[in-house]
């Protein structure tokens, strides 16, 4: 990987990797249960195609409003917690001052140091609070979100994830046949995607692989038996 790739993964941008792997996960995990669930009830192959076509938009649909609200409700608690902070900073300067104090000398700076900076970063408004922000909250607000584009990116993602389970049954006729590739596919996208998670988590690659294996291995067997149960009761 080179410095430029390197560094993408520490730009606000790459955030979206957690849209991505949250709903291609969803997207492999949900799909391909309610697939092999469909499978085991012993419907056709047409049926369980449109229900798992259904499955999917409904899964992207779902997710990425509910995405979209997620985010909207996150901004929403920023930017109100940047009024506050200039309220406090209009209304009780000294208390904040304190805090920016207590914040300098806190990662280790000298008495004298810790005036200057104050001074500096007291001088202007806008500057204290995003100080504030970034320091006391931990909140950065030039990188805020977009709702429109994490909900595109998770309902894409959740697609995407359900391609695997979703293909087999359009490419091979027997359903037996079909949902034999399917698990084969999920299993692989799920390893896979651990592996992924890991590479930008800089964490183990094969635990985080076989962490979304299992996922997608407890999905499989409780949508085979769930499948089995209800073809059985309502077939």
């Amino acid at each position: 990987m080179t410095r430029h790739s390197e560094a993408k993964f520490h730009t606000p941008r790459a955030r979206s990797i957690r849209e991505v792997v949250f709903g291609v996960n969803d997207g492999l995990v949900s799909i391909t249960g309610i697939i092999v669930g469909v499978t085991a009830s012993r419907m056709s192959s047409h049926q369980i195609i449109i229900a798992g076509l259904a499955a999917v938009m409904a899964a992207a649909i779902s997710m990425g409003l509910g995405q979209y609200l997620a985010t909207v409700a996150q901004n929403e608690y920023f930017l109100a917690e940047r009024q506050r902070e200039y309220r406090e900073v209009a209304e009780i300067p000294q208390e904040e001052r304190a805090e920016v104090e207590h914040i300098y000398r806190a990662q280790g700076f000298s008495n004298a140091e810790v005036e200057i900076l104050t001074r500096h970063v007291t001088a202007d408004p806008d500057r204290w609070v995003d100080f504030m922000m970034k320091e006391e909250l931990g909140i950065l607000l030039d990188s805020l979100d977009n709702p429109w584009t994490t909900s595109l990116v998770m309902a894409a993602a959740v697609v995407a994830g359900a391609i695997p389970p979703v293909l087999p049954y359009l490419l091979i006729p027997r359903a037996s046949q079909a949902e034999a590739w399917a698990i084969v596919f999920a299993v692989i996208v799920a390893f896979g995607l651990g592996v992924l998670k890991a590479k930008v988590a800089k964490s183990s690659w094969w635990k985080s692989g076989v962490q979304f294996l299992l996922v997608t291995a407890a999905a499989v067997v409780v949508g085979f038996f769930g499948g089995r149960l209800l073809g059985a009761l309502f077939g």
